[in-house]
């Protein structure tokens, strides 16, 4: 049990105690305060590693968009919250260096062709493996992956209907910022994606492996 996962239950049984409530109410409790304390912590985290590396906006968009993403889509979760969270925010890191990259390297119709390769690979993704069960949400009730995966399709189509509203602005204005809002998008998207394929499952594995490891060493 992680350190979040610890808070959110002290408080919850305290705070259920206190209301009279029972051990199903109190269990429901526990999960919002966790979702409470996991979101700000990984939203000030994020915004500090954006302020220091001067990425906040490219940093901010990438982790908002994939985790928004993973709610309907499923995949593999680290072995606690904390190491969720401190894998996100690197990967989100690195994919907003690669943002600045593209945003002043290549060109915007380019970066349209290899965004509609993500978008294509996504719907592909959705439709045939998304959800994307784990240890913690097995997902095997057909009805819930049925309304999951329709969600995720709704998402996927709001974040294709942005993409384009930012490119006929950009079209417009030609502001760089506008253009690094879009290929943050497209990024985002594919990070989620990409997590969900048998490599990007092994990938974060590895990388929980590595954590676990340095956290225990540091323990003991």
């Amino acid at each position: 049990m992680g350190i979040i996962d610890k808070i959110s239950l002290n408080l919850s049984t305290r705070l259920g105690d206190r209301l009279d409530k029972d051990e199903e109410e109190k269990a429901v409790l526990n999960y919002g305060l966790f979702m409470i304390i996991h979101t700000f912590l990984g939203i000030i985290l994020t915004i500090l590693v954006g302020l220091i590396t001067g990425m906040i906006i490219e940093i901010s968009l990438i982790t908002i968009t994939s985790a928004l993403f993973k709610r309907y889509t499923g995949g593999v979760h680290a072995s606690t919250p904390e190491i969720c969270l401190i894998i996100g925010i690197i990967l989100s890191l690195i994919l907003s260096t690669v943002c600045r990259f593209i945003s002043i390297n290549i060109d915007i119709n380019n970066i349209v062709l290899i965004g509609m390769t993500i978008i294509a690979f996504s719907y592909y993704m959705i439709y045939y493996k998304c959800p994307v069960p784990s240890k913690n949400k097995p997902l095997n009730n057909e009805k819930t992956r049925n309304k999951l995966r329709k969600k995720a399709f709704t998402l996927l189509n709001i974040y294709i209907i942005l993409i384009i509203i930012l490119y006929i602005i950009y079209y417009i204005f030609k502001l760089s910022i506008v253009k690094s809002i879009i290929v943050s998008f497209i990024l985002g998207i594919f990070l989620q994606m990409i997590v969900l394929t048998n490599i990007g499952t092994k990938f974060i594995n590895l990388l929980d492996k590595v954590f676990v490891f340095f956290i225990n060493k540091t323990l003991l």
